[in-house]
């Protein structure tokens, strides 16, 4: 496996560079265009880590996602789930950290592509803008991937969800759609080394607005750790 993932990331960075070149026109026409050339991308991936790495994957509940814009909050273990969340939910864009601006031609195209970056030292005055910008999203109709533990997590690990999520769902009075992950399994944190086998992804019921923020709080966290507990 250690050859298997080396052959991955050569053939993914490879990949990378060249759909990244090709694709420079797209950065200076309307982002909308963008969409499908990245998830051509994202499918590259999912070939290449199946190929080198024999690692699959599946999407359970994809009847749950709605046509509407709404809050994702998922389980985050990895990055492949950051793949497969933007490859399977329409009009979808992420809450990262700003850093990943400044990688190479990836950057370029999270901007392109109307990400929101965060400022985790900022303080409240970068949280009231990113909530503006999260707010004028939904309102657009881009659904919003949040990672509310604000990094990966080893499966078993005791789970620390931040309470930002739920500023942005009352503020906003949008539906969350839960998910949960078991990518840690085959893609551990930190580790270079990926592991044979099958990654889940399971979208679980739409919760609707109109809880107060402890409740929704506990709400998601219980329904995103009971069942990633069953798929790990």
């Amino acid at each position: 496996m250690i050859i298997r993932s080396i052959l991955f990331y050569v053939l993914l960075g490879m990949w990378t560079i060249f759909m990244g070149i090709i694709c420079l026109p797209y950065l200076f026409i309307p982002f909308g265009f963008l969409r499908k050339p990245i998830c051509f991308w994202i499918k590259g991936a999912f070939f290449l880590i199946k190929v080198t790495c024999g690692i699959t994957y599946e999407v359970r509940g994809a009847k749950n996602i709605p046509k509407k814009a709404v809050i994702v909050v998922s389980k985050h273990q990895s990055t492949f789930e950051t793949f497969v969340l933007f490859y399977h939910i329409n009009n979808s864009i992420f809450i990262h950290k700003k850093q990943l601006f400044f990688i190479p031609i990836f950057g370029q195209y999270l901007k392109k592509i109307n990400m929101i970056p965060i400022d985790r030292k900022g303080g409240a005055s970068t949280m009231k803008i990113m909530l503006q910008q999260t707010k004028e999203k939904l309102k657009n109709g881009f659904s919003i991937i949040i990672f509310p533990e604000g990094t990966r997590k080893k499966p078993g690990d005791i789970p620390k969800y931040k309470s930002g999520f739920t500023g942005i769902y009352k503020e906003s009075k949008t539906d969350i759609l839960p998910v949960a992950v078991n990518s840690g399994n085959c893609w551990p944190k930190q580790m270079f080394i990926k592991k044979q086998g099958h990654i889940i992804i399971e979208f679980m019921n739409v919760i609707p607005s109109g809880l107060d923020r402890q409740a929704i709080f506990e709400k998601v966290q219980n329904i995103i750790e009971k069942k990633t507990e069953e798929i790990n």
